[in-house]
C-alpha cells in the first residue's frame, strides 16, 4: 500500500510499523474484560525523521490485519492537518479502489458502514479542535454511532494538548483531553497510536489519566537522518553560528541576519552549480506575534531588494562590487568549516542570477494567508528558494521543504523541552547536503538546546533499557536528565518539574538487602561462575601492608557490556531498591548507541577474606557504607586505593565494587553473597535529574 522508491526504506518503515501492531486491540476480541478498554501505545519517534511514514505503514498493517476504519488527528492548525491529508493521499493513491481517504469537515455525511459494505477501508483526517459540531465533535459522534466498529486512532503530534490542561480545564487543552478520552473508551474495541517525538506531557501526566500510554514504540530513524546530535554536540558545532543576544530587528537588520542571507544564497547557487536544481528554504523565527512577523519580513523583503536584487541587476557597479564581496564571504566561511567546493567561486557567481530568479519572501501565519506556490509531487515551483518568515506555524510537526538555514532568537520565558525541540525544523534526511546547514541563534539558546539533546539521549537510553526488562509504559520511572536550570520538562499545566538532588559524596547507608535467601544463592552461583570465569584476567593488589592482607582486592579492566553479559543481568535485585537491573540496563544501551565507552574498572573487594556488614537496624534493610574510598598516604606504606572519587587518575572512570558480605562472623564463608556498590561520575554541578509531580505508581 505504501508508495516509495527504495525498497530499503519501505523495509525500515515497515519494520517500526510491525512493533507497533503486536500491541494493537484485537478486532475480533469478544473477551468482555478488554471491551471498551482501549490500548494506548506511545510511538517516540526522531524530529523530522518520518514518523507520518511510520503511522501510514501501521495503518496499512491494521487494515491486513482486520481493521476497517483508522482515524487519524492530523494536528492542531489546519495546515499541519492538510499536510496530512495530502500525504495520505500520496502513500494509497495506488489503492482508491480499496481504500478511502476523508476530509472530515461539516459538510461530510456519508455513511461509514455502506462505504465498508462496499468494500473499503476508511481513513478520516481529522482537526485535532474540540469543537462540537466539527473536528473532534464529529469524531465523538462516530464513536457513538460507530462504537461496534473496531477503531485505530492516530493521534499525530500527540503530546499536543491530548495529555490535558487537569489544573485548568477551561483551557483548549483540557477540552481537548477531555473530548479524546471521552471517544476513546467509547469504542468497543480501540487503538489509540499517540505519535510524537517529544513524548514528556506523556509521560508526566499521571500513568491513573485516560490517555496515559500501556505500551511503548521506539520508532528509530532511518539512513541519513540528521538530528540533535549532529547540530548539538558541543558548543563547537561548525553547523550552529552564534548571535548577540540584541541581534533582532526591533531597530533594523541584524548583521548576522545579512550574514545568514547571504549564506542562504551561496548556498542555492552553491548547489545549482553543482546540478542540484531541488528546491531550498530558510526559516525565520521572530517571534510568535503576527505582526511583528510582518514587521520583519518587509524589511527582509527591502533588504534584499535593494542590497541583493537590485545589485546583481547591475554588473559592474559598487553596489555589485559589495554584493560579490558579500558573497565571497560566504564562499570563505564555507570553505573554512568544508573542504573546498567541487565548483569555482566563479561558477557560483554565475549561478546566482538564476536562484534569484526563483527567490521569494513568504509570511507564514493565520494573518498573511500566503502559503506559496502549492505544488504536487514531481511539479517544479515556480519559487524554490524561499524565505519563510513566521512563528508557531513553522513549528510543530509542519515539514519545510529541504530547510538548509535557520534564523532563530525568539526564547519563551520559561522554555519547556517539548515545546523548544519541537522548533527544530532544520532536523530531517539531510546527509546530501549538510555541509550548507546552518542554524543562527544566541549562545544561550544554544545551550539550551545542546542540553535538550542531552536530556533526549538519556530519555531514549532508559527507554530502550526498559523495553528489554518491561512491557507496560506505565512501570517506566519518570526521571529524566535534564543539564540546564532554565529549562522545564513540559508545561506546568501537565506536570511540574521537580529537580532531584544528586549526591555525589558523603556516606550514607546502603539499602534494600533484604532479599530472599534464594536470591542471595543465585547471587553467589552468579559470582562464582564469572570470578571463575575472569579472575586469570585481572591482578590481585595489595593496598596496605598488613600481614592479613585486609586491603587486597582484585582489579579487571573489561568491557562494560561483558560485565553486564556475565555478571549484572544475571543478579537479583532486592524488589524495593532503587538501585536496579534499568540503571545498568540504560547504561548497556548508551554504549550500544556509541554515546559511552564499552569499559569499566571492576574491583572484587577482598576475595579471599570477604568482609562482615552488620545490619543498621532492626528491619535488616540497611548496612553500613561499602563504597570504599582512597587510603591516607600516612596511615599506609601501601598504593593509594586506585578508584577514590576524588582521584586525578579515576576522577570520571565508571567503576564497580563487587563486595562478599555475611552480616555476622558466625555466618560461614559459604553463606557470602555479593553486594555491588558503583561509581558513575557525576555531579550536582553537572548533571540534573528531573520528574514531574504526579502520582507514576500503577
Amino acid at each position: 500500500m505504501l508508495v516509495d522508491d527504495s525498497e530499503r526504506t519501505v523495509d525500515h518503515i515497515l519494520a517500526n510499523s510491525y512493533q507497533s501492531i503486536g500491541y494493537f486491540r484485537d478486532p475480533h476480541c469478544s473477551e468482555k474484560s478488554l471491551l471498551q478498554v482501549p490500548v494506548r501505545i506511545l510511538c517516540l519517534g526522531k524530529v523530522q525523521s518520518g514518523k507520518t511514514s511510520f503511522f501510514l505503514g501501521s495503518i496499512a498493517l491494521a487494515f491486513d490485519n482486520g481493521y476497517d476504519i483508522a482515524y487519524i488527528l492530523g494536528g492542531t492548525k489546519l495546515r499541519l492537518k492538510k499536510q496530512n491529508l495530502g500525504r495520505v493521499e500520496e502513500a494509497f493513491q495506488n489503492n482508491k479502489d480499496k481504500v478511502k481517504v476523508i476530509d472530515v469537515t461539516r459538510g461530510f455525511k456519508d455513511d461509514l458502514r455502506d462505504l465498508i459494505a462496499k468494500g473499503f477501508k476508511l481513513i478520516l483526517v481529522i482537526l485535532k479542535n474540540p469543537a462540537k459540531k466539527t473536528n473532534l465533535g464529529q469524531l465523538a459522534k462516530y464513536s457513538e454511532e460507530y462504537q461496534d466498529i473496531p477503531a485505530l486512532i492516530v493521534d499525530d503530534e500527540g503530546d499536543e494538548f491530548t495529555p490535558g490542561n487537569p489544573k485548568s480545564k477551561t483551557k483548549t487543552g483540557g477540552k481537548t483531553h477531555d473530548k479524546i478520552g471521552e471517544i476513546i473508551t467509547k469504542f468497543t474495541r480501540c487503538t489509540f497510536l499517540t505519535v510524537t517525538a517529544t513524548p514528556q506531557a506523556n509521560l508526566l501526566v499521571s500513568t491513573f489519566d485516560v490517555v496515559s500510554p500501556d505500551r511503548l514504540v521506539l520508532v528509530q530513524p532511518g539512513d541519513g537522518y540528521t538530528g540533535g546530535t549532529e547540530f548539538f554536540d558541543d558548543s563547537t558545532n561548525p553547523h550552529v553560528v552564534v548571535i548577540g543576544d540584541s541581534d533582532d530587528f526591533q531597530e533594523s537588520i541584524p548583521d548576522t541576519f545579512k550574514d545568514a542571507l547571504w549564506f542562504f544564497l551561496f548556498s542555492c547557487a552553491l548547489k545549482l552549480s553543482q546540478g542540484d536544481s531541488d528546491p531550498f528554504s530558510m526559516l525565520v523565527h521572530p517571534s510568535s506575534f503576527n505582526a511583528i512577523q510582518d514587521i520583519v519580513a518587509a524589511r527582509i523583503k527591502q533588504y534584499f531588494e535593494e542590497a541583493i536584487q537590485s545589485a546583481f541587476a547591475n554588473p559592474g557597479s559598487m553596489e555589485w562590487d559589495s554584493a560579490v564581496d558579500c558573497l565571497k564571504d560566504a564562499f570563505n566561511d564555507y570553505c573554512t568549516k568544508n573542504n573546498a567546493p567541487t565548483v569555482s567561486f566563479e561558477q557560483i557567481l554565475k549561478s546566482v542570477p538564476e536562484v534569484l530568479k526563483g527567490f521569494k519572501i513568504q509570511i507564514i501565519n493565520y494573518t498573511a494567508g500566503d502559503y506559496g506556490d502549492e505544488t504536487k509531487k514531481g511539479e517544479k515551483p515556480l519559487f524554490p528558494y524561499k524565505v519563510k518568515v513566521g512563528g508557531n506555524m513553522l513549528g510543530r510537526g509542519l515539514t519545510i521543504d529541504r530547510l538548509i538555514v535557520s534564523y532563530i532568537y525568539r526564547d519563551s520565558k520559561e522554555p519547556a523541552v517539548d515545546t523548544m525541540y519541537q522548533r527544530c525544523r532544520w532536523f530531517g534526511y539531510k546527509q546530501s547536503y549538510f555541509d550548507i546547514c546552518r542554524v543562527y541563534m544566541t549562545q544561550q539558546i544554544q545551550e539550551k538546546f545542546i542540553a535538550i539533546v542531552s536530556h533526549e539521549t538519556h530519555m531514549w537510553a532508559t527507554m530502550d533499557a526498559f523495553l528489554n526488562t518491561q512491557i507496560n509504559i506505565k512501570k517506566l520511572k519518570r526521571v529524566f536528565q535534564l543539564n540546564n536550570q532554565d529549562l522545564i520538562l513540559t508545561r506546568r499545566t501537565v506536570s511540574n518539574t521537580v529537580v532531584l538532588k544528586v549526591i555525589a559524596s558523603g556516606n550514607r547507608p546502603d539499602e534494600c538487602i533484604d532479599i530472599s535467601d534464594e536470591d542471595k544463592r543465585n547471587n553467589r552461583i552468579v559470582f562464582d561462575t564469572f570470578l571463575s570465569k575472569h579472575q586469570s584476567q585481572g591482578k590481585l593488589v595489595d593496598f596496605d601492608n598488613s600481614p592479613d592482607h585486609r586491603q587486597r582486592h582484585l582489579l579487571l579492566d573489561l568491557p562494560y557490556s561483558t560485565l553486564f553479559d556475565d555478571f549484572l543481568s544475571k543478579i537479583k535485585f532486592a524488589d524495593e531498591s532503587k538501585f536496579d537491573i534499568n540503571v545498568f540496563s540504560n547504561l548497556l544501551s548508551l554504549v550500544k548507541n556509541g554515546n559511552r565507552e564499552d569499559k569499566i574498572l571492576v574491583m572484587v573487594m577482598r576475595p579471599e577474606t570477604f568482609e562482615v556488614r552488620s545490619p543498621q537496624d532492626d528491619t535488616m534493610m540497611n548496612i553500613s557504607r561499602l563504597l570504599q574510598g582512597r587510603n591516607d598516604k600516612t596511615a599506609f606504606t601501601g598504593d593509594i586505593y586506585p578508584v577514590d572519587i576524588s582521584g586525578k587518575e579515576y576522577k570520571n572512570t565508571p567503576f564497580i565494587q563487587i563486595h562478599l558480605i555475611r552480616l555476622s562472623e558466625s555466618v560461614p564463608k559459604s553463606e557470602a553473597f555479593p553486594l555491588i556498590s558503583f561509581n558513575n561520575p557525576f555531579t550536582a554541578s553537572t548533571i540534573q535529574m528531573v520528574t514531574g509531580d504526579n502520582s507514576y505508581d500503577n
